[in-house]
């Protein structure tokens, strides 16, 4: 792996934050550790919308930071769709979902879903194409949903390779609800769309 600067970044990477200290982090760790996931120090995942601004579900909702301020104290692993097409698509998507939230603050933190994805009793199968676009409607008519980071991440990519005629349980196949920051580091492993393109430092951009 190569270190990264935010010059390098692209629309549509996915960032996986490492363990950062916080209390929140850790309880997700050691959460993720009792039930034997792969890669408990992966604690969040957001998708770059350029090179610098970073979205990502948290504590308010769907919102976005800059790397090289808010977010400048943190390291990330950065993976790269392989297809150019669906990359630009989910930057944009998740711009799209951003603004949403910031005019009409209907894209909450799911808190009570995090549990399901740190204890998953299996990932089940892929929202379907039609489910998917019913919840996007959902969204642009403000009648809202709650995501968890990975969760936001995944539903993106996947309803964006529908769009491009890609079949979302090809590029993850889970459901959304039960991937945790750990388990999708783990599907991105082994995931012929993506390519790890390298890691940002903690303070340097």
């Amino acid at each position: 792996m190569r270190q990264l600067r935010c010059a390098d970044l692209k629309p549509g990477d996915l960032m996986l934050k490492a363990h950062d200290g916080t209390m929140f982090a850790k309880l997700i760790s050691f959460s993720e550790r009792l039930v034997g996931q792969l890669n408990p120090l992966v604690m969040h995942a957001g998708l770059m919308f350029d090179n610098t601004f970073i979205i990502e579900a948290q504590n308010d909702g769907i919102g976005g930071n800059d790397l090289r301020v808010q977010d400048l104290r943190y390291g990330y692993i950065v993976y790269r769709a392989s297809n150019t097409s669906m990359a630009q698509g989910a930057g944009t998507c998740a711009k799209m979902m951003f603004d949403i939230n910031q005019r009409q603050g209907t894209l909450k933190y799911n808190f009570p879903g995090l549990p399901g994805a740190v204890f998953p009793v299996s990932h089940g199968k892929a929202t379907s194409a039609a489910g998917m676009d019913e919840l996007l409607s959902d969204i642009l008519e403000g009648r809202g949903h709650r995501f968890f980071c990975s969760q936001f991440v995944v539903y993106v990519y996947q309803f964006v390779a529908e769009q491009n005629g890609i079949r979302g349980d090809q590029v993850f196949s889970a459901r959304d609800a039960r991937v945790s920051p750990s388990t999708l580091a783990s599907l991105l492993q082994k995931n012929a769309w993506f390519q790890e393109a390298g890691y940002l430092l903690p303070n340097e951009r």
